[in-house]
């Protein structure tokens, strides 16, 4: 989708379109309040021994807090806030005087005001457009740079759309503030090579010197699985979806911030599409009640994927800091 500014000839790509997010976290997101739990978090929690899914959520939602030194701040912008569990746990826990909260979903924006929290502003609204009161001492992004990509394969296009996003946000902090952010993120080896590669190549591209893998008839047919299964998703469950990959993110801040922490956690991902995937089977019939069958199905075909993809560690749960210079 291309939003016309101006005149036909100039075109600004804003991401994913306001339908496509309506069915994901609209239409789709019916069921996914079945399966969530009470913090409706929608993105990989972060695991320890004896946690249940909703205590790795709230590590999660600590973790980003404190990396991106929001903690006691003034004002703090969640882009992508979901059903607001961070921005509630942000004032009520961590001390923010006032947090902004970014989607463009309607549905998940009536939830949060019915929720009435103290100090917790909502927008339905596009970060690409969104103009600030004042600085922010933090942003906090969760999942939500998969959607500002579109589904460009060129790598020089997703980069720039990425670097549009890094340069708002260098504008709307303050002097020495942090970006925290959370993404499903393709391995090293980039896109293609992620989904279609066999997992003990994807491995030995990660060691220098290794030897070559060569393809059997086996690998091959397994790389055109994974498309279809990959192309699936993205047509029904993610549309307009794009994971980057740490790289492309590095290159998109360059100059604008430097990378204070890296972390890799597809453990941490495997464990929680398997809480949602228990979930969701076990809340199969009443989901088909509320979005019907097949839009069922899709999603736990799609987590049956991403446990599958995971394990094979063709993408992870990426978490990187980002600080203004």
């Amino acid at each position: 989708m291309s939003v016309l500014i101006g005149s036909k000839r100039t075109s600004v790509y804003k991401g994913t379109s306001s339908e496509a997010i309506r069915h994901q976290y609209d239409f789709l997101g019916e069921f996914y309040r079945l399966t969530l739990g009470p913090e409706l978090v929608y993105s990989y929690a972060m695991w320890e021994d004896g946690d249940t899914l909703e205590s790795a959520q709230l590590r999660k939602l600590d973790h980003h807090a404190e990396a991106a030194r929001a903690t006691g701040a003034e004002r703090v912008l969640d882009v992508g806030c979901g059903w607001g569990s961070l921005m509630q746990r942000l004032v009520e826990n961590h001390q923010v005087g006032h947090v902004v909260g970014l989607t463009m979903s309607p549905g998940q924006a009536a939830w949060i005001r019915d929720k009435g929290w103290p100090n917790c502003e909502i927008r339905v609204e596009n970060w690409f457009d969104h103009e600030p009161d004042a600085s922010y001492d933090a942003i906090i992004a969760i999942e939500a740079i998969e959607h500002f990509a579109g589904t460009t394969m060129w790598r020089s296009k997703r980069i720039a759309r990425y670097r549009t996003f890094f340069e708002r946000c260098h504008s709307w902090l303050r002097p020495g503030g942090r970006v925290s952010l959370q993404a499903n993120a393709w391995n090293g080896s980039g896109w293609l090579s992620s989904l279609v590669l066999p997992p003990r190549v994807l491995a030995a591209q990660a060691e220098p010197g290794a030897a070559r893998n060569r393809l059997g008839l086996k690998d091959i047919h397994d790389g055109f699985n994974n498309l279809r299964e990959g192309m699936h998703a993205s047509r029904k469950v993610f549309p307009q979806c794009f994971l980057p990959t740490r790289a492309e993110l590095t290159e998109a801040g360059r100059g604008l911030f430097s990378v204070m922490e890296v972390r890799s956690d597809p453990e941490d991902g495997l464990a929680t599409v398997g809480a949602w995937l228990e979930r969701a089977q076990a809340n199969r019939v009443r989901g088909a009640e509320l979005i019907g069958a097949n839009a069922v199905s899709d999603i736990i075909r799609e987590q049956r994927t991403a446990l599958k993809f995971l394990r094979e560690r063709r993408y992870t749960a990426l978490r990187m800091v980002f600080e203004k210079v």
